[in-house]
């Protein structure tokens, strides 16, 4: 199954995947919408549902840039999926399993609300792990302190408390890649994956707060159009349905999202410590050659249209 590493033939050259990488700074430029009070890293503390069960176990993080969000929610009950290496060796109700999860990616806007006594944030989710759905993503924000937000939901009923992580201030940059882009660029791994569609729709997100990173990269867009036809259902619902071949549903659950540490204390760089896909975690997100490209990356540096921000 796909991951986001440079295939070991490609003939692109470092200095043309790290101009790719900046050309992916200036995709869907438009000013800065997101206050620098909600930059960085956010892991969530604490879930009050709707018929008031509380959850402080899942592990879920959102990271917040300028414009772009990526987003990761992994159950506390989730397997380590040990021994297991692709989707292609795991059985039907393991992939459910995966189907548990959920995470996005995309544009936050965030808009003062009434009298000012908080702000909505509005999370445009343009690729989504989950079935899709016409619900809204839309919180009333409150901040308790500046490292600790209160988020109520406005379109359905929920709170949570998300806790700023220390590390994850300093550079504040986000990428958005088409898929001819992403090809291009070594982050997709075939032509075909990415020269299929007509490459509007993002594919691959890179974001990177401080110490830490998250990155997003879409299914394809076959599997996405054949998910449409299970609206109304939970992705691990659709994924244990035995009349759903198991080819599809490995295609459904083939999107990554992936969260690490941009160098760690033993000096390895970019490594996964929390995926949708778990055989990642503990593994580098990019090869040696992507990554040199993302560390040349500075908020200081001239880009035209740039989403990026310090």
């Amino acid at each position: 199954m796909a991951s986001l590493m440079i295939s070991p033939d490609s003939p692109m050259p470092a200095a043309q995947a790290g101009a790719m990488l900046r050309v992916g700074l200036g995709q869907g430029a438009a000013p800065a919408t997101t206050p620098a009070a909600y930059r960085g890293l956010w892991r969530r503390t604490l879930l009050v549902s709707r018929n008031g069960s509380r959850d402080v176990d899942a592990r879920v993080f959102w990271m917040q840039t300028a414009r772009l969000h990526i987003d990761i929610r992994v159950p506390a009950s989730r397997s380590s999926y040990a021994g297991a290496g692709c989707l292609d060796e795991l059985t039907r109700d393991e992939l459910a399993g995966l189907g548990e999860q959920m995470g996005f990616a995309g544009i936050t806007v965030v808009e003062d609300g009434p009298g000012m006594t908080a702000q909505s944030c509005i999370w445009h989710r343009q690729i989504d792990y989950s079935v899709p759905s016409e619900s809204k993503d839309i919180g009333a924000m409150r901040f308790e302190t500046p490292n600790i937000v209160l988020e109520d939901g406005i379109e359905a009923v929920y709170q949570e408390r998300w806790e700023r992580e220390a590390d994850s201030a300093g550079i504040v940059w986000a990428l958005c890649f088409s898929p001819q882009q992403a090809y291009a660029a070594g982050l997709l791994p075939t032509a075909a994956a990415s020269l299929e569609t007509g490459g509007a729709s993002p594919a691959v997100f890179v974001a990177r707060c401080g110490n830490r990173f998250m990155l997003a990269r879409a299914r394809s867009p076959d599997a996405q159009a054949a998910l449409v036809a299970q609206r109304g259902r939970g992705l691990a619902q659709a994924v244990r349905d035995p009349a759903v071949p198991i080819e599809l549903a490995r295609a459904w659950l083939d999107f990554e999202i992936s969260m690490g540490e941009v160098r760690r204390a033993d000096g390895a760089r970019w490594i996964v410590s929390l995926s949708t896909l778990p055989w990642r975690e503990g593994q580098a997100a990019f090869d040696a050659r992507t990554g040199a490209a993302l560390d040349a990356l500075s908020p200081s540096e001239p880009l035209m249209n740039t989403i990026e921000e310090s």
